[in-house]
């Protein structure tokens, strides 16, 4: 067993180990399609000690069993579910400081700041948090932030709704409500519709 350290922009610095040979890390590196991986093999023998860390990071990573999924985010995943089922194409929740968003494929939820902005490709954007995947939480996301995500997924309802009243705005698609019995509600009907709450 061996202890390697990467570094990322997002994550930071990742410490992991490797019970991987050089040898089954360089033979999975040939079955991965990212360039990346393929840059690495092409270069095995001339690796610096990062690449080499690397090398083993695919490589754990890709022989590491599939995470069991959890049922504990589910109901998010169906509201997007939902929503994409009826048509929508953007799609977002707002729930207390943080706005939620499914990845293209549906496998993950991109989870952003309400409060905090930075800089992008594009501009000031939403601050990223981290992701939800059926497995759970990535280790980004503060306890404070997950704790906002398990109680929305335990009743996303009541969540949406809590959020509207609150702010005065659809937990859906962001509009301020008007409507007295949107206010009312907490949430606008259409809205509650299409994400199936």
């Amino acid at each position: 067993m061996t202890t390697f350290c990467v570094s990322t922009k997002a994550a930071g610095e990742i410490t992991f180990e490797s019970n991987l040979s050089d040898q089954e890390v360089l033979a999975t590196l040939r079955t991965l399609s990212s360039s990346f991986a393929g840059d690495l093999a092409r270069k095995w023998d001339t690796l610096s000690d990062r690449q080499l860390a690397w090398a083993h990071k695919l490589a754990v990573d890709a022989t590491a069993p599939a995470p069991v999924a959890s049922e504990e985010f589910a109901p998010l995943f169906a509201c997007f579910e939902a929503a994409r089922s009826k048509g929508a194409k953007r799609m977002s929740l707002r729930f207390d400081g943080v706005t939620i968003k499914p990845s293209r494929d549906g496998a993950a939820l991109w989870v952003t700041s309400q409060t905090e902005v930075e800089e992008g490709n594009y501009g000031w954007q939403p601050r990223y948090l981290g992701k939800v995947t059926p497995a759970g939480p990535d280790r980004r996301l503060s306890a404070d932030v997950v704790e906002v995500l398990r109680s929305a997924a335990a009743d996303p309802l009541s969540a949406a709704v809590r959020y509207g009243r609150v702010t005065g705005s659809c937990s859906c698609c962001g509009r301020e409500l008007s409507d007295p019995a949107s206010i009312a509600a907490g949430i606008g009907p259409i809205c509650a519709e299409k994400y199936g709450l």
